[in-house]
């Protein structure tokens, strides 16, 4: 048990009531920021409900920051944080009323500091640190079902759980069954290391961040896919455990059609939250088009609630996401990294499958009984398929690990210690201003062209504006021309969180004698640590 954790056992049952798959609705904050007044809200609950986003699954409505009044004043009988009445005259439970007479659920926003997020300088409202229990009661009258609790540091705390344990049991105790625990993906400090969401959220709310904001423009987009890759594979997504990517940014500026809709297949098969945050009044058909989409809301809402996980990615070029579903079928994604048209190419047996029908979520063909599937998309365009009636394959090629450490390491790289890795030490620093190296020799195998498996760990967490999260390494093979490998995050403890079998498509192999993989940084930056490399036998 982590230290400090809050045990909220009173009233799991209120926990228990809430959806098991994840959230989808409507949040003001990309369309209103902090500026909701009573007039939006009403012609968005409207707009919602008219153009068919309710009816398509989309029933929590959530009002984000700016309904709280900006005087540093609680309310004189309940101790609650107060509405602020000249954006919201008639406060805020008939507009809690109109969205649950449209089939929604009303959902609230709040802060886990003394202030809530505030555009205004100095923040003149109020948050709910030390105020849970009233808080709690406000948002129970207005028949919340779903609370965004945030908390928005970017060095890591050792008070996370206690934090927001006191809101969770709070919450379980007035009956709101939804809880967001939303502190931007930073870590929990504690004393085994650190710790991301995933690993202490569990059992005090029913999802978690695992990012600080999403923000207009594709890059974004990456810098949130590749936080997310590791936690897929993690194992802790689930049922009543959600890993949320935060708001949508479909309809908005900053992106093309196709990567918008790449961007929404993302999150639907990473089985993220889908919050809409747009104005819906607004909207083009093509945003409609996109956001109910019914393959991929089916995918999101599958009750194993398991997100695709990376099969491979080609660097600069495409990843390959697949996950399984509840019946027995298949999703999958492939995502376009170039910036051009082209086809789009899959090979069942970059799946371990010999043959399955193959569905195309965005033009809803089916091809049956295939063994590759092929589509043109545009630049950062997707094919979002859900596969079925799937042939396994059962010969896969045997590999032979080498231990990092083995090799020669040259330019200030050296050995580190890892304590939850498959060797008991890794070598870091490659690249940095030295350009630290490491060369695996003597290396005996039966392809020229072969994914080679590469265990690494990588815990550069960065944030908004600060990078894709992930890490570029120089490799070649026999001393070839270097191939550029994009290693994106593994977690957030250098000495232990790390990524197996990352598979690298390398060529250059001679398979009549020995072999040498040298990898270092690339121009002037840090590689990832790497713990050990498996080639074909």
């Amino acid at each position: 048990m982590l230290s400090g954790w809050i045990v909220a056992a009173p009233a799991l049952a209120s926990a228990a009531s809430f959806q098991s798959t994840p959230v989808m609705g409507w949040n003001s904050y990309n369309a209103m920021g902090c500026t909701p007044t009573e007039h939006t809200i009403i012609d968005t609950i409207n707009a919602l409900s008219n153009y068919g986003f309710v009816s398509a699954g989309y029933k929590f409505f959530q009002i984000d920051c700016g309904w709280a009044a900006h005087d540093l004043e609680r309310n004189s009988s309940s101790g609650a944080i107060k509405i602020d009445f000249d954006h919201f005259p008639n406060g805020l439970a008939p507009l809690s009323d109109l969205a649950r007479s449209k089939g929604m659920k009303w959902s609230m926003y709040s802060d886990a500091g003394q202030r809530m997020c505030d555009p205004e300088y100095p923040d003149r409202v109020l948050g709910s640190l030390g105020h849970e229990r009233a808080d709690a009661e406000l948002f129970k009258r207005l028949n919340t079902e779903y609370l965004k609790w945030q908390s928005a540091p970017k060095d890591p705390r050792s008070d996370f759980p206690e934090r927001f344990g006191t809101m969770w049991n709070e919450l379980q105790r007035v009956g709101i069954p939804g809880f967001l625990v939303c502190q931007w993906g930073a870590p929990y400090s504690t004393n085994q290391g650190l710790k991301g969401p995933a690993s202490w959220t569990k059992g005090i709310s029913t999802s978690f961040r695992i990012s600080d904001d999403m923000a207009q423009g594709w890059h974004n987009v990456l810098r949130i896919y590749n936080q997310m890759i590791h936690i897929a594979r993690s194992g802790a997504v689930g049922p009543h455990n959600i890993a949320d990517m935060d708001l949508l940014e479909v309809g908005n500026d900053g992106m093309t059609f196709d990567e918008q809709a790449t961007h929404f297949a993302m999150w639907a098969m990473f089985k993220s939250a889908l919050m809409i945050s747009t104005d819906l009044t607004k909207a083009t058909f093509g945003t409609i088009a996109i956001l109910q989409n019914k393959g991929l809301i089916s995918i999101n809402q599958d009750p194993l609630v398991q997100p695709v996980k990376l099969v491979q990615r080609w660097t600069g070029n495409r990843d390959l996401l697949a996950g399984p579903l509840a019946n027995g079928d298949m999703a999958v994604l492939l995502v376009n990294h170039q910036s051009v048209r082209r086809q789009l190419e899959l090979d069942l047996s970059q799946l371990g499958l010999a043959k399955a029908d193959v569905r195309n979520l965005w033009t809803e063909v089916t091809e049956s009984g295939v063994s590759s599937y092929s589509q043109q998309v545009e630049g950062h365009g997707s094919l979002a398929l859900r596969i079925s009636n799937i042939i396994f394959l059962h010969d896969m090629p045997n590999y032979r690990s080498i231990a990092a450490e083995s090799g020669r390491l040259e330019s200030g790289a050296r050995q580190l210690p890892c304590r939850d890795c498959s060797s008991s030490n890794k070598v870091g620093y490659l690249g940095g201003d030295s350009n630290g190296s490491l060369t695996l020799e003597n290396i005996f195998t039966s392809r020229e062209t072969q994914n080679v498996l590469f265990d690494y760990v990588n815990c550069d967490v960065v944030y908004m504006n600060g990078g894709f999260n992930e890490r570029l390494a120089s490799v070649s093979v026999n001393g070839g021309p270097p191939q550029t490998v994009s290693f994106p995050l593994t977690g957030y403890a250098w000495e232990s969180d790390m990524y197996s079998n990352y598979a690298v498509q390398l060529s250059g192999f001679r398979t009549n004698g020995p072999n040498s993989i040298t990898v270092s940084g690339f121009e002037g930056n840090f590689a990832p640590d790497l713990v050990r490399v498996g080639v074909v036998v």
